[in-house]
């Protein structure tokens, strides 16, 4: 078992493993980026179009929940990237920060001081290089382009249209002043190019010599001595398995499922679970793998009139010609992330926004599967600030082996409320003039079912429907009590030299997508570990 040394081990070449890892390599550190699955060679990647052919490739892999009785037994599958880049490899490159009371409450909360939105707004102004908007709230001269969706759709438009005949004010920022409203997303794509964390931030350094990237390479644990992380034991496609050594610290970057098991893996957890797989016990840590949330949606579907969706276009004639366009002239339909417009809607009264919707002018299918086979448009509400919360465990001491996954998804009442108020919002919003003649009939929920009131068939709909919106969180939860996975400085507590810096640490889910603060959350790390923090 060989041993190379580093300044710094960074687990996990996902979107916050890239800004980290690339932060340190600009401070002059040695660093090793290790990930399990491949570098970027696949081109759908970078077509933003193409997301979901990308999500169906050997660059994603899916953890698959236990039956879920919230569910009505259904298992819940949740994929994730597998390729540098992570989840911003793979997904549909909205860019949202989330609301400033998710910040406060983290703060008042759950304690997390230091975190306020305050705290987290000038990060989120150093990355981004927005193309049109500025200060106060947007950064022009990051390494984060940000853009507002290519090629709208005129579907696209006349549900934004339709949205505000219901009601809805019209947002033309959703990272302003004010969440709610109605528009055009701001995304991670700009000039027919995604704006991948691999794209933006570590692609620039990766020719440095302080820095070693090892691809499809799995990480089996943590080496601890005396209390104290000194490495990551690895074992490279080929089988052979050495030390990776971490003279300053070891970062765990993996996400929201492999952070918590790799600490589990390594002794970090709670003791109980450990013994069960006959793991040395390092530290008896209850809450890792705890606090599992994620934003649940269920899209509602319409049938279009004539041929004004997208169905079919990648096939065929169409198929061809959008590669043209795209390749020789960067141009056109695949230069779009499809999830061109939304809605964030205050459903239950209080204020603030507790319900987002992605709008676009076709139906995506299930997580791993492929669109609906006819031309739709689809309306998306999502919860925003889930209640439910799951667990992860193991299910063997082998690194190899996915989580043990409990997804408790719709436990709580009040998600399974929320997406009863969030479905009927979308059909109140298809009623509207500018979309009601362009729709044949409903898809889902299915003419008929009664969705004005709390009712038994109403409630099984939904949990059939169900889905998640790829934003699992909180399994190392951050905060300032001695329960918690890691402290204020995402420093594993009671464990010297290791940190996790990924969605994981979020202590509540922000409202909206998740890769930004993902980006933030590693960022503020690099900050903290360049102070000696």
């Amino acid at each position: 078992m060989s041993l190379a040394t580093f300044d710094y081990v960074v687990v996990g070449g996902g979107a916050a493993g890239c800004v980290l890892a690339a932060r340190l390599v600009q401070s002059g550190a040695t660093v090793a980026g290790v990930e399990r699955g491949r570098s970027v060679p696949n081109r759908w990647i970078h077509a933003p179009a193409t997301f979901f052919k990308v999500l169906q490739s050997q660059d994603a892999d899916v953890v698959v929940s236990e039956p879920d009785a919230s569910l009505n037994g259904a298992r819940f599958p949740v994929p994730q990237g597998r390729v540098i880049g992570g989840g911003s490899s793979v997904n549909g490159m909205l860019y949202m920060r989330g609301q400033a009371q998710d910040y406060q409450e983290w703060v008042d909360v759950h304690g997390c001081v230091g975190w306020s939105y305050a705290d987290v707004l000038p990060t989120y102004i150093k990355q981004e290089r927005n193309t049109r908007l500025g200060g106060p709230y947007h950064g022009q001269s990051g390494q984060m382009v940000v853009d507002y969706a290519s090629e709208p759709h005129p579907v696209c438009e006349q549900i934004i249209a339709a949205s505000v005949e219901a009601g809805i004010p019209r947002n033309d920022d959703f990272n302003g002043a004010t969440q709610e409203g109605a528009g055009w997303y701001q995304v991670m794509a700009s000039g027919g190019q995604r704006q991948s964390a691999a794209y933006a931030f570590l692609r620039p350094v990766l020719h440095q010599p302080n820095l070693t990237v090892y691809t499809h390479t799995l990480a089996r644990r943590v080496v601890c001595q005396a209390g104290r992380a000194t490495g990551v034991e690895v074992q490279h496609a080929n089988g052979q398995v050495e030390v990776l050594g971490a003279s300053k610290e070891v970062i765990l970057t993996a996400g929201a499922f492999h952070s918590p098991k790799l600490l589990m893996l390594s002794g970090i957890g709670p003791a109980a679970e450990l013994n069960q797989h006959a793991i040395d016990v390092v530290r008896d840590l209850p809450e890792v793998g705890a606090n599992y949330h994620d934003h649940v949606g269920c899209p509602v579907t319409f049938k279009l009139k004539g041929q004004l969706g997208l169905y079919g276009h990648d096939k065929g004639i169409n198929a061809l010609k959008h590669a043209v366009d795209y390749f020789v002239f960067k141009r056109g339909l695949l230069t779009s992330n499809l999830l061109q417009a939304g809605a964030c809607v205050d459903t239950d009264g209080d204020g603030r926004p507790d319900v987002q919707y992605n709008c676009a002018p076709f139906a995506p299918g299930a997580p791993g599967q492929p669109p609906l086979p006819f031309h739709a448009l689809q309306i998306h509400p999502m919860t925003m600030r889930p209640r439910s919360r799951g667990r992860l465990g193991l299910k063997s001491a082998n690194p190899a082996d996915a989580p043990r996954f409990e997804a408790a998804v719709l436990r709580a009442v009040d998600d399974l409320d929320t997406l009863r108020r969030g479905i009927r919002v979308a059909q109140h919003i298809a009623s509207q003039p500018s979309l009601r003649n362009l729709i044949a009939g409903p898809a889902w929920p299915i003419e008929g079912l009664d969705t004005l009131t709390a009712n038994d068939a109403f409630d099984d709909a939904i949990r059939a429907q169900a889905r998640t919106i790829y934003h699992p969180a909180g399994t190392c939860r951050m905060g300032s009590d001695g329960r918690s996975v890691v402290d204020l400085t995402l420093r594993v507590n009671g464990v010297q030299g290791l940190r996790v810096a990924d969605c994981s640490v979020m202590p509540q889910l922000t409202s909206g997508n998740t890769c930004a603060p993902t980006m933030m959350i590693a960022d503020r790390c690099a900050d903290m570990i360049l102070a000696n923090n």
